[in-house]
């Protein structure tokens, strides 16, 4: 009897050792006395088709032989592939031989062909055989036990060969000459095991935590390898897995639990697992059961604050695991551990939704910093077997080291502004007091200032700090002092710095100056450790040190400073300066900044925001368009708006409401013209901008009857703004959402991108008259819409959507998300601020104020801040590059000028140009030069044309791909000279506005060229020519 069975693992499989196990059983004494034996004839180890196996054996009783054999591959151990019988009940006490053929499946001996396919990968064959009692056989249970009643019994192990390794079989079958062809290209292909492990790194790169809604969102996969993915769904009611997160708090939760990490469904509901820190430093741990219910405990951890500790979740069942290590240094760790069995089914599905590290928009993050993050997704590793040390280590011991050092700060400070105060009320006059106070003062005890409580140690290594604070007593000893004065003294420090350094000749000044940057960032004032963050990464005034760079970068994010979270969010973008590429840690800091440029916008009254203006210092009709408030521009513009000009009377009004074009902001003189304007009745734009100020009280009192009525009026006029504004107001005030869909709809179908995003969030929230539910989808739609248009809530939302990709039929893309972001928070206004400052200063002529607040915006990642640092640094050798010691100035910001999705074409040409000519330390390279060029002629650039047309004509190739991007045409035939004329002549098409223009030159001299060469090898029209010559020189 013949039995195979075809149920071990196909390849392709996952590349992995297994081991084994024979199962062996003592022969019984009275059986090897009777003489009883089995055993094979040793004549092939391998395994092959058609084996012929010689067994001998002799039986003393009626017995049953039994042979099997037994393969083993790498996920399945001991499948029967083969088992037959026989009985001897007659030939006793007497050697037999017998012969089995085994005949083992294709997929076993052959290598795979047309016709077997998916051979299987075998680790060993086993043949064994054995021989039982007749009577203690059981027919009925087959051969399940009758190994263990052998009485004898004997096993060979066979080798399997590789799959590629096997011979290929002669099939007595024909292929079609086709498909035999198709065969044949691929019949020595090996495919390679897809590498694949169930261990994720969430997390490589330290993050810095706010203590708001901005996590760092993972989505896993299914696994590609076939049985992980079979092992993670039989394991969806019996989970086993292990997360590891690094934590540093600064500070416990404000409400009464906030993030560690969250796993959130397709719906929005949390599942398993739900990992939170409670407002006194203890660890809550929520599942998701099998039931649908949620259950949770708490272990009393009590973590301590500026201190690194590691936290090791693993689920076994229903047995969860909490591993608290306290990272002390490297040599000393405390290990805290606490259990906990759930009473039910814990349900568990890893591909379901998304994880966050750190805030969600459903519950806010720790305060303070996460490191590295590990998850094991089959597996439930106790401490010693999870592998996740803390990493960098030297920066994330620094970082433990800095704060230590400012906490000593900020306890000395306080203290000498405290002596100070009293040094200030026991000498203030001017004051009248009483005759009682008067004779005290005669008479009794003089009062005397508290003695400052430092040691010589502490006078030492705080030096700087107390001669800095001595020196500017006077300063600190006015002010407000209910403000958080440690703070508004680290401001202090950061504005002196900054005036010494924009003096002429300041730069130079960088290396001794860190001291005081260093104190400004101790005592929480974050410019200072974004600017710090700057001078180490670019290497301003001292070598390049990425891990003081990146260390300062993460102190300034965690402070929620507007720069540094753009500055993370473009390094990470990029994948630059030691940073590493990725879009969901990109998002976590853009979609901080997004939110709160979001806000600004309706706060335009700060000093310190103005309207992001993307100008070029090499544009020079541009920088002739910038004036002031004494500049003949505006006193004309001013002029024409005193005669009543109703379109300068707005123009006025919008320069001095936003601080545009060179003016300052003054809201109320911006208001008196929107006035002005608006009440003529004739401009509806204007009527809505006064009805907005007079509703929200920008800058004005708030008159909302005044300002519906000329929001009611702009809108009957026609105006979208108004119309949607009308909605907005409905809405807001009367909470008629029937008459604010109304108008929202109507402003939509007129392209009003306010209008598109108020939909969507009634949408989001089920306010929709028509469609009182919640629609995810539909919210979307409105949001997409909106988002194209520019609007900047609508961009915060949509870029969400792609961040987790939480919506049915839609794709996650967390790259998309930082692209719609990264465009809104450059519009943000205190970076706007710095741009006016730094095109000022320019102005001005104050070389060294317009670097330093260029280059403070270039490290956010602004294209044009970039461009315009290099050029400074172009036009400024002098000033500048001596300050760099490690990068070149221009090369370091043309390139990253260049590195954006829609990169600076003036970028392209500089970089073109130092790739041409070789720049200083860096060689010639010419095909990177052509590449430049190419990417600045696809962003139709005249100049980058001629540059590309100039290659070829010095004899340089330019790829076909290059060519073929800008649809020029090559001919064999014609040669350089056809493909020079097309891009000459592309050339001269962009130039139109120029009468003669250096490609209409070039474009002649290449046709002359032509035309003269058709001239010389055509006999009859040269003569021709020469005698028209003569003719002409005659007459």
């Amino acid at each position: 009897i013949l039995y195979f069975y075809n149920i071990l693992v196909r390849l392709p499989t996952f590349c992995q050792h297994t081991s084994l196990t024979t199962v062996t059983a003592t022969v019984p004494t009275e059986s090897v006395m009777d003489g009883d034996f089995i055993e094979f004839d040793y004549d092939q180890d391998i395994v092959i088709d058609n084996y012929n196996l010689s067994i001998q054996y002799l039986c003393s009783k009626p017995c049953t032989i039994v042979v099997e054999v037994v393969a083993s591959s790498e996920f399945r151990t001991g499948v029967v592939i083969y088992r037959t019988r026989w009985k001897n009940e007659k030939h006793l006490h007497v050697t037999r031989n017998r012969t089995v053929l085994l005949k083992f499946p294709d997929i076993m001996v052959y290598r795979e062909d047309f016709f077997i396919k998916h051979t299987i990968s075998i680790r060993s064959v086993v043949l064994r055989a054995w021989i039982v009692d007749s009577h203690h056989h059981n027919e009925h249970n087959g051969y399940v036990d009758s190994f263990a009643q052998a009485k004898v019994n004997t096993f060979k192990v066979l080798k399997a060969l590789p799959p590629f390794q096997r011979p290929f079989k002669n099939h007595t079958k024909c292929l079609q000459w086709d498909a035999e062809q198709i065969w044949r290209l691929t019949e020595n292909r090996i495919p390679h095991c897809p590498h694949e492990s169930d261990t994720v790194d969430m997390l490589n790169f330290p993050h810095a935590s706010t203590g708001e809604r901005f996590g760092i969102i993972r989505k896993l996969d299914r696994f590609i390898n076939k049985d992980f993915e079979k092992i993670r769904v039989q394991r969806v009611h019996n989970p086993r897995f292990t997360f590891s997160v690094w934590i540093y708090l600064l500070s416990l939760c404000n409400s009464q639990i906030c993030g560690i990490l969250q796993h959130v469904s397709e719906n929005n509901l949390y599942h398993t697992p739900l990992i939170l820190l409670t407002n006194n430093g203890e660890i809550i741990i929520q599942v998701h059961l099998a039931s649908g219910q949620d259950s949770a405990f708490k272990s009393f951890t009590g973590l301590s604050l500026k201190m690194w500790y590691r936290l090791d979740v693993s689920l076994e069942g229903t047995k969860v695991t909490l591993n608290v290590t306290a990272w002390k240094s490297i040599k000393e760790t405390v290990e805290n551990k606490h259990t906990y069995i759930f009473d039910s089914a814990i349900h568990y599905n890893d591909t379901s939704g998304y994880f966050v590290i750190g805030g969600s928009r459903f519950l806010p993050s720790i305060q303070g910093f996460f490191g590295p993050v590990k998850y094991y997704r089959l597996e439930a590793n106790g401490f010693e077997s999870v592998v996740n040390p803390l990493f960098p280590q030297k920066m994330l011991e620094e970082l433990d080291q800095k704060y230590q050092m400012c906490d000593n700060i900020s306890e000395i400070i306080p203290v000498f502004l405290q002596i100070l105060k009293q040094s200030r009320d026991i000498t203030n006059k001017g004051t009248c007091h009483s005759y009682f106070s008067y004779l005290n003062n005669k008479f009794g005890q003089l009062p005397v200032c508290d003695k400052l409580p430092w040691n010589l140690e502490t006078w030492k290594n705080h030096h700087t700090l107390i001669s800095l604070m001595q020196t500017t007593e006077w300063n600190l000893s006015s002010g407000f002092w209910d403000m958080d004065v440690t703070k508004k003294f680290g401001r202090h420090v950061y504005e002196m710095v900054l005036e010494r350094l924009t003096q002429q000749g300041g730069l130079g000044l960088v290396r001794s100056l860190m001291p005081y940057l260093q104190i400004s960032s101790c005592c929480g004032y974050h410019k200072a450790s974004t600017f710090l963050a700057i001078i180490h990464e670019a290497g301003l005034g001292l070598p390049v040190d990425l891990v003081q760079g990146h260390l300062y970068s993460l102190i300034a994010a965690q402070g929620d400073e507007r720069m540094a979270l753009m500055h993370l969010g473009y390094k990470h973008m990029q994948g630059i300066d030691g940073y590493p590429q990725d879009y969901d840690l990109s998002y976590s800091y853009y979609a901080n900044i997004g939110k709160m440029t979001s806000v600004d916008r309706w706060e335009v009254q700060e000093s310190e925001q103005y309207t992001t203006e993307y100008i070029l210092l090499s544009d020079e009709m541009a920088l002739k368009s910038q004036t002031n408030e004494e500049d003949d521009i505006f006193h004309y513009l001013n002029f024409q708006a005193q005669r009543g000009d109703l379109e300068a009377q707005r123009n006025l009004a919008r320069m001095l409401f936003w601080g545009q074009h060179g003016v300052s902001k003054d809201i109320e003189t911006a208001v008196k013209w929107y006035t002005k304007s608006a009440l003529k009745l004739k401009d509806a734009q204007s009527m809505y901008d006064l009805s907005v100020v007079l509703i929200k009280g920008h800058g004005v009192k708030k008159n909302k009857t005044l300002g519906l009525q000329m929001m009611r009026k702009a809108a009957s006029m026609g105006c979208v703004e108004a119309i949607n504004g009308l909605g907005w107001y409905y809405s807001t005030f009367k909470a008629d959402m029937v008459t604010a869909v109304k108008y929202f709809e109507k402003a939509a179908e007129k392209g009003s991108r306010d209008a598109l995003y108020n939909l969507g969030v009634f949408h989001l929230n089920g306010y929709h008259p028509r469609n009182p539910s919640k629609n995810e989808s539909a919210a979307f739609q409105h949001f997409l819409k909106a988002s194209l248009l520019g609007h900047v809530d609508a961009i915060v939302e949509t870029s969400h959507y792609y961040a987790t990709g939480n919506l049915d039929n839609f794709t996650r893309n967390p790259e998309t998300a930082v692209r719609f972001l990264k465009n809104i928070c450059e519009q943000n206004g205190y970076l706007g601020y710095i741009i006016r400052r730094g095109l000022n200063a320019y102005l001005k002529g104050s070389w060294e104020e317009a670097f330093l607040n260029y280059l403070i915006a270039a490290e956010t990642g602004m294209e044009v801040a970039q461009t315009n640092t290099a050029h400074i640094c172009e036009e400024n050798t002098e000033l500048v590059h001596s300050l760099f010691s490690t990068y070149d100035c221009e090369w370091r910001y043309y390139n990253h000028s260049t590195l954006h999705y829609f990169g600076s074409t003036l970028g392209f040409l500089k970089m073109g140009d130092y790739y041409y000519y070789g720049h200083k330390n860096q060689s010639r390279d010419i095909p990177l030069s052509s590449s430049m060029y190419a990417y600045a002629a696809l962003a139709d650039s005249s100049q980058g044309i001629f540059n590309l047309a100039g290659l070829i004509e010095e004899g340089h190739t330019v790829s076909k791909d290059i060519l073929e991007k800008l649809q020029i045409d090559e001919d064999e035939q014609l040669g350089k000279t056809f493909t020079l004329e097309q891009l000459y002549k592309r050339c001269r098409d962009l130039d139109r506005e120029v009468l003669l223009s250096p490609c209409s030159l070039a474009l002649f001299r290449i046709q002359m060229k032509t035309t003269w060469k058709k001239i010389m090898n055509n006999t009859a029209l040269f003569s021709l020519v020469n005698t028209s010559l003569y003719i002409l020189q005659t007459w």
